[in-house]
């Protein structure tokens, strides 16, 4: 049986990876190399990490008036990038979900006579 670099490393090292690079202590490329990972599942890491956070977060919302802690510039692109691909799946789903309007190349129905009286 082959171990994967997923099956090697597990939650709350990957945690502990993902928020070292949020919180700016170490860049993204030293910490694949000194975990032997690719940039590419790192990425991953990320992904699901916002992802998580936003369904965990997403029925509570937040309260009006209150700011949060300042999230540094990588967090915040990696949100705004997160919630932009959820928008545009909702769209996409909107938009496939509803049947196409069809115009057709017969012309209307006359209208009928007026009924003599």
């Amino acid at each position: 049986m082959k171990t994967t670099e997923q099956e090697r490393i597990g939650a709350v090292e990957k945690c502990r990876a993902v928020l070292t690079v949020w919180t700016e202590r170490q860049q993204a490329a030293t910490l694949c190399r000194d975990l032997g990972i690719s940039a590419a599942l790192f990425s991953q890491w990320q992904d699901r990490a916002l992802s998580g956070m936003l369904a965990a977060l997403e029925p509570r919302g937040t309260r009006a008036g209150t700011d949060g802690p300042a999230l540094s510039e990588l967090v915040k692109r990696l949100l705004d990038r997160k919630v932009r691909a959820q928008e545009l799946a909702t769209v996409g789903r909107l938009v496939l979900g509803r049947p196409r309007m069809v115009r057709s190349k017969e012309p209307p129905p006359a209208p009928a006579a007026p009924a003599a009286s």
